[in-house]
């Protein structure tokens, strides 16, 4: 488990990008066998092809969400490899389920590292073009972004703000 610190009689956890690194790679390579590279520049979502946003919550000791910003052709190729079909043969509601079990194994991840005893929500998914999601009242602790062939995507560690 990941230090914590108490700061103001709240719990904050410390969690590196280093991790989250490996979290995500740990998971593209495994399930999807695709290698993401951790990129430098700035996650700015596909707007004119769409893209999609997963999440889910993590709630107990420790509160919080994580977070997958994903351009909508990488989330399909994704998708692909997860169900072993062609990009071209896969519905609106593959790509979201997959999206959704993207966020689901993510969390579950960093759940496991930050807060072992606290429990996911199930996922919420959005797809779409130029629109905003919020999770209110969280404040992101680390994101990294990553780039494939395929398209982009931010992940992000957000914690639950005024406990």
């Amino acid at each position: 488990m990941l230090p914590t610190q108490i700061i103001d009689d709240s719990a904050t956890c410390a969690f590196g990008k280093e991790e989250l690194i490996h979290v995500v790679d740990e998971i593209f390579t495994s399930m999807a066998g695709m290698k993401l590279t951790p990129a430098s520049s700035p996650f700015r979502p596909d707007q004119q092809n769409g893209y999609v946003v997963s999440a889910v919550q993590i709630v107990g000791d420790w509160q919080g969400a994580v977070r997958l910003d994903t351009d909508l052709e990488l989330c399909r190729q994704v998708c692909s490899r997860f169900l072993g079909v062609d990009p071209a043969d896969l519905s609106t509601d593959d790509i979201r389920d997959a999206a959704g079990e993207l966020a689901n194994i993510t969390g579950g991840s960093v759940k496991a590292l930050l807060a072992p005893a606290c429990s996911l929500s199930l996922p919420t998914v959005v797809m779409g073009q130029n629109y905003e999601f919020s999770l209110l009242q969280g404040k992101v602790i680390q994101e990294s972004a990553f780039s494939h062939e395929s398209g982009h995507m931010l992940v992000s560690v957000l914690e639950k703000q005024g406990r």
